[in-house]
């Protein structure tokens, strides 16, 4: 457990205050209604590979990542995975039901790296957005915001070109975290080509051969844990 500059042992009350002044859907609340929020959080830590849940018995409860990387994983009908989206640190993820009503569909969430998030349960979060309704109105806009995303990603599978799928998620990923270096856009993850062809709804074999085909051409280099965007124009072009 980490220590404070005076090197006092911090409590999982001091680590919770620390991480939740980071997120944006409590970036309204002062500090005493801030120690009062943690109360209805928990830390969960998970290692690289862990599933946070799975579709078929996940309960219901907002997940906020504070460090590390989840996929969240969809299985279509024709039995295809498809990953709906990539939360990173700040993040929040999950759903909740009110009045009996729950979602027709939800989805597994993977960790790709070691993980830490906040988790508040679905009762906990009601009575906390009774109390504070900024957080409420926030997650609801965050929730919106997703949901269109998602929608835009589905709407892409099914009709988009393979190559405009896979030229928009890299794209997404240059302005969500990538760096910029030496006139290049460094994208810092280990994704695999499996990751991305379930992110675009294509096969393993189309993304390694488009992906090679762009590096061939000067437009990307990739390498073990990382992606080059190296003309970002030529994905720009992609995109209709």
């Amino acid at each position: 457990m980490g220590k404070t500059a005076a090197g006092k042992r911090q409590t999982p009350e001091d680590l919770k205050l620390s991480y939740i002044q980071k997120i944006h859907l409590f970036e309204d609340l002062n500090q005493e209604e801030l120690k009062e929020a943690i109360r209805y959080m928990t830390i969960k830590d998970y290692a690289k590979g862990d599933y946070l849940f799975f579709e078929e018995d996940a309960e219901p409860g907002i997940f906020i990542l504070i460090d590390g990387l989840v996929k969240l994983i969809k299985e279509t009908q024709d039995g295809r995975t498809v990953i709906v989206r990539l939360v990173f640190p700040g993040d929040v993820f999950g759903w909740i039901e009110w009045g009996g009503k729950a979602p027709k569909t939800t989805y597994t969430a993977m960790a790709v790296l070691k993980s830490k998030v906040l988790y508040i349960s679905n009762s906990d979060f009601i009575n906390l957005a009774i109390k504070y309704p900024a957080v409420a109105i926030k997650m609801t806009c965050d929730a919106t915001s997703n949901l269109l995303h998602a929608y835009e990603i589905l709407k892409s599978i099914a009709s988009g070109k393979v190559e405009e799928r896979i030229a928009k998620v890299l794209l997404e990923l240059a302005d969500r975290v990538g760096k910029k270096k030496d006139g290049k856009i460094v994208i810092k993850l280990p994704l695999t080509r499996q990751d991305i062809a379930e992110m675009t709804g294509t096969t393993v074999e189309t993304a390694i051969r488009v992906m090679s085909r762009w590096k061939k051409q000067g437009i990307i280099n990739t390498e073990r844990g990382y992606i080059e965007i190296i003309n970002r124009q030529e994905l720009e072009n992609l995109l209709v």
